[in-house]
């Protein structure tokens, strides 16, 4: 009896050690340190009714510990007795209805603020959101023409000191954005936008991911906020722009880069656009479900890639991008190679229905391989980072 006791008190230890673990903030995603102010005012709320909760277990606790010391059976004591009934009485009843009224009211009134505060729109600039299976675009009209001059896919890219507003669609089934320490969750649900408001006054790189179970690789589904200094962003807008002009300069000598970007056109522009040189499925035509694929224009001016499953330039063990001997970023060409070659590998996918991209392992050779990489390098120019 006694060992069985034992054990089972063990795995009872065990048990909320595992839960308390769960539910520790873990890796890039990380609640507890908010950096923008809307995120700040959510933790707030969250810190204020936790302990507020935390206030009223004590009490509850500490009101039943002394009712079992008090109201506990003496020997002297007659078993047929009954203990005095309350039923009725209007202090205690009041009591206890009044105080949990009371704290219900108190949070009421730093809640309703920061709820419509969240939704109010920012007055900067803003950013179409899209979700699919199982990746993020994001789509920046400059000039407020009604035209994207820039599309981007798994990085999202702000200034600092500005309200962005998002604009959150989807193209497939419902997703969930959520940079945690930037802002709360927002669905995308397709033939609805839904509007959010992100910020943050410091530079940095904020991770998130989709947070609405959404199908296969919906853990795979990532993204992040990369939050530039002004001057950082306005650079980065001009460098999206100059790549733009020049992916539109095929490359005509017989190079690697030639070769590459004649398989691009014989096995990439059924899904991906290339802007100015491969727009076949430009406007949602695309052969896949949520008829877009990641536009391809500024690949290699993007952190991420495979929705943001994978790094697009090597880091080492503490996060920091590796470097050559020029100073120039690292290129993670192993590993993007083998993602063209053999994407549902490295990302579940069902591409038969149309999710996800093909298996291309028995189409291209080691030298098709080589001259696609020497193609795709020519998209766009390094990230700016902050």
């Amino acid at each position: 009896m006694g060992t069985g006791f034992a054990r089972r008190w063990r795995l009872l230890a065990l048990a909320l050690l595992a839960a308390m673990a769960a539910g520790c903030a873990t890796g890039r995603l990380d609640a507890t340190k908010p950096i923008g102010q809307e995120a700040q005012d959510i933790d707030f709320l969250m810190r204020l009714s936790g302990w507020m909760a935390v206030g009223v277990g004590i009490f509850v606790a500490a009101a039943v510990f002394a009712i079992i010391v008090k109201f506990r059976a003496k020997p002297t004591d007659d078993p047929d007795d009954l203990p005095p009934q309350i039923h009725g009485n209007r202090k205690a009843e009041l009591t206890w209805t009044i105080i949990p009224t009371a704290l219900l009211v108190f949070l009421t009134i730093f809640t309703l603020p920061t709820v419509f505060a969240l939704a109010d729109e920012g007055d900067g600039r803003t950013i179409k959101v899209e979700g699919q299976q199982w990746w993020w675009q994001f789509s920046y009209d400059l000039d407020e023409d009604g035209q994207y001059d820039i599309v981007t896919a798994n990085d999202l890219v702000i200034p600092t000191g500005e309200e962005i507003n998002l604009e959150i669609h989807s193209n497939d089934v419902i997703h969930s954005f959520w940079i945690p320490q930037l802002n709360g969750k927002k669905d995308a649900v397709p033939g609805r936008i839904h509007d959010w408001r992100i910020s943050s006054d410091e530079p940095g790189i904020f991770y998130g991911e989709c947070v609405e179970f959404c199908g296969l690789s919906h853990a795979n589904m990532q993204m992040r906020t990369i939050v530039l200094t002004p001057d950082d962003f306005e650079r980065w807008v001009e460098e999206q722009l100059a790549g733009k002009a020049a992916a539109q300069a095929l490359p005509t000598e017989e190079t690697p880069e030639a070769a590459g970007a004649t398989l691009f056109e014989t096995h990439c522009i059924s899904c991906h656009v290339v802007d100015g040189a491969y727009e076949s499925a430009a406007g949602g035509n695309a052969n896949l479900l949520a008829g877009i694929a990641p536009n391809l224009t500024n690949l290699m001016s993007r952190t991420a890639f495979a929705g943001a499953l994978y790094e697009t330039y090597q880091t080492g063990p503490d996060g920091a991008y590796l470097r050559n001997p020029d100073g120039s970023l690292k290129l993670n060409i192993a590993e993007l190679r083998e993602w063209v070659r053999n994407a549902p590998d490295m990302k579940p996918a069902r591409a038969d229905n149309q999710q996800g991209m093909l298996d291309f392992s028995e189409v291209l050779t080691d030298q098709d391989l080589d001259n696609l990489m020497a193609y795709l390098k020519t998209l766009g120019s390094p990230p700016v980072l902050p």
